[in-house]
């Protein structure tokens, strides 16, 4: 029984990051790449000398549509971690 409530738990967990990342809820997305991009320019070993303020804009765009199709494939382990544990309660298995 504790592994369909721990799918049931991880899917349901898996689920909301997902669709927070997906669909830029409350901008989740938008922030974690402008933070991600603010720890990871200091310790690139690749110089960015030069770049405009635009290129670094739609680089930035860029990340923000990665991270919300990473949330679509979060999403989706989610749904099949919820249908996983669904199928353990429903067959009884421990």
């Amino acid at each position: 029984m504790w592994r369909a409530m721990l799918g049931l738990v991880w899917g349901v967990l898996l689920v909301l990051v997902g669709l927070a990342l997906a669909t830029d809820w409350r901008g989740v997305a938008t922030r974690h790449v402008e933070l991600t991009m603010r720890f990871v320019r200091p310790v690139s070993p690749f110089k960015r000398i030069g770049w405009s303020d635009e290129r670094i804009v739609r680089r930035r765009d860029r990340f923000v549509i990665l991270d919300r199709i990473l949330g679509l494939i979060i999403l989706l382990f989610g749904s099949g971690a919820l249908v996983i544990g669904g199928h353990f309660i429903v067959a009884r298995q421990p």
